[in-house]
């Protein structure tokens, strides 16, 4: 077991689902589109005004634009090149700005040329990432496994300062869209890391890092009409991955998620875990990065920055401590909050808000679909079903599917029946005049 040495509060940055788009050349934050040039330099500058003691700074992964291999042959780039270069070039800037912080970088399932939901094991793409972050994540001498660990799967264990230790995961391996790896074939790489998370939980106490967080995807549930409940990871990831976090939950002392592009929490088997919403304003959400204040391995609080629409400033929205009146971010605290989300009318408002990063009208989140989004929260496998009210609506939809292949069946046979008759009509000779 590791035992936590410092006692005292520390400051680490959050900076999720960045997006970039190095081909816009506006000067400006264009809400409707991914992060440009201006909009990095900017949250940079504001990341080191309002954190500049962060001991950690944490990179949740989707470092490159939406539909990036498209933008550069668009541009005339050769999609593998213009990664790379997109990717040094941020390492770049983050380091000039914390060059003394231990960074950690986690990939998500828009950081490959090759398209998204790739992940490359093993091949040459993930070699190039894998020596850009090395001076990042090893800072210090803090993970001198990382780059080849990175390179063969993207994930990695590090020390952090106060005697703290991280597990970062590749969870794009265990996503239910997961396409593969473009350069080299791998065997159930999904199933490596699980077997290797396993033995990792067993070692010590340990934060862990990913981008796409266990569970339901609420938003896709409701643009389905909640007729399914559209998970995030396959069910057997998902279920391996919560059966290990529930043996081992007294090894985690919180995880930290990203790719929803908003902002809450979760608490998958019993551990806590903080969903931080992105940079990009893509989905018309205000650009966000986050202070996290943790002591003594315990995650305290955290601290939104975010940018506003109309004014063009950042400012710092209310702490999480201060919108939910809650002291630690445990799973007691947090199972509890969920419940009095559920409960409290004005306090659910102002999840609602903070859900959607303080953004004018974006309206996630409404008073008739407002349980789809809570249930994720705290409800997982069979369970979320049954919270957001799927299960019944899944039954019917299966009944309507049967329905409808039996009308097209029988439709089908007529068909074929009164094809058949007419051939036969023809094939009977006619009487003569």
């Amino acid at each position: 077991m590791i035992a936590f040495v410092a006692a005292v509060a520390m400051h680490w940055l959050v900076l999720d689902d960045i997006h970039m788009n190095p081909f816009d050349s506006r000067p400006r934050v264009v809400y409707g589109a991914d992060t440009n040039p201006a909009l990095f330099s900017q949250a940079l500058r504001e990341m080191r005004r309002d954190v500049p003691d962060a001991r950690v700074v944490v990179l949740g992964g989707d470092f490159l634009a939406h539909h990036f291999p498209s933008l550069a042959r668009a541009h005339r780039r050769e999609p593998y090149r213009a990664a790379v270069e997109t990717i040094a070039r941020i390492a770049r800037q983050l380091d000039d700005a914390f060059p003394h912080a231990q960074f950690l970088i986690a990939l998500g399932n828009n950081d490959d040329p090759c398209g998204d939901y790739h992940s490359e094991v093993g091949g040459p793409y993930a070699r190039d990432i894998a020596r850009i972050f090395a001076p990042l994540v090893d800072r210090n001498g803090a993970a001198p496994g990382f780059e080849r660990a990175f390179a063969n799967g993207g994930y990695y264990t590090a020390r952090l300062p106060g005697g703290m230790r991280a597990v970062v995961l590749n969870s794009v391996l265990w996503s239910f869209v997961y396409r593969g790896s473009c350069q080299v074939r791998a065997a159930d790489p999904g199933g490596a890391e699980q077997r290797w998370l396993a033995r990792e939980l067993q070692i010590g106490t340990s934060v862990l890092l990913m981008h796409i967080p266990p569970g339901y995807d609420a938003e896709s549930t409701t643009i389905a009409h909640r007729v399914l409940a559209v998970p995030f990871l396959s069910a057997a990831n998902d279920r391996a991955f919560r059966a290990t976090l529930a043996r081992d939950r007294a090894n985690v002392a919180f995880v930290l998620g990203a790719h929803t592009h908003r902002y809450d929490f979760r608490v998958p088997a019993g551990v806590p875990m903080l969903i931080s919403s992105s940079l990009s304003p893509v989905y018309r959400n205000n650009p966000a990065f986050y202070e996290l204040v943790v002591e003594g391995g315990m995650l305290v609080d955290s601290v939104p920055f975010v940018h506003q629409r109309f004014t063009g400033e950042w400012v710092q929205s209310p702490t999480f401590d201060e919108i939910f009146d809650v002291k630690r971010l445990n799973a007691a605290s947090l199972l509890a909050l969920s419940t009095r989300i559920a409960a409290d009318p004005a306090l659910r408002a102002r999840w609602i808000q903070a859900y959607d990063v303080w953004s004018w009208r974006l309206g996630d989140v409404t008073d008739h679909r407002w349980q789809t989004y809570r249930c994720a929260q705290v409800a997982f496998g069979k369970a979320y079903s049954v919270c957001a009210g799927t299960r019944n609506r899944s039954i019917a939809a299966l009944i309507a599917a049967a329905v409808l292949v039996l009308l097209v069946c029988a439709a089908i046979g007529l068909a074929v029946v009164q094809s058949r008759r007419r051939r036969l009509r023809n094939a009977i000779p006619r009487a003569g005049p």
